[in-house]
């Protein structure tokens, strides 16, 4: 089943950005596309190869060059198929 991955928001850097999915920040990773803030939000169906790790991570690179990564969000799908993230890196089971 394919997973649809929205960025919402994006509030550090300077636009456009490039947006990757990796497997963790430095690991590897797939170009998904340019966008730039009036593209948001911006929804994409994450790669099938990704569909089967437990983790992923969203990376951003700015039109400066600076890469926007962070490792410690767990996502989690429920069964309406939404995503939440803890900040915390902790996860949380829901019955």
């Amino acid at each position: 089943m394919a997973t649809t991955v929205t960025i919402n928001s994006i509030t550090s850097g300077l636009t456009p950005y490039d947006i990757w999915v990796c497997d963790y920040c430095n690991g590897t990773c797939q170009f998904i596309t340019t966008i730039t803030n009036g593209d948001l939000p911006y929804s994409f169906t994450l790669p099938s190869i990704y569909e089967t790790y437990p983790n992923y991570v969203i990376k951003l690179i700015d039109d400066n060059g600076c890469t926007y990564c962070q490792e410690n969000v767990i996502y989690k799908q429920f069964e309406d198929s939404t995503f939440f993230d803890f900040m915390d890196g902790n996860p949380f089971e829901f019955q």
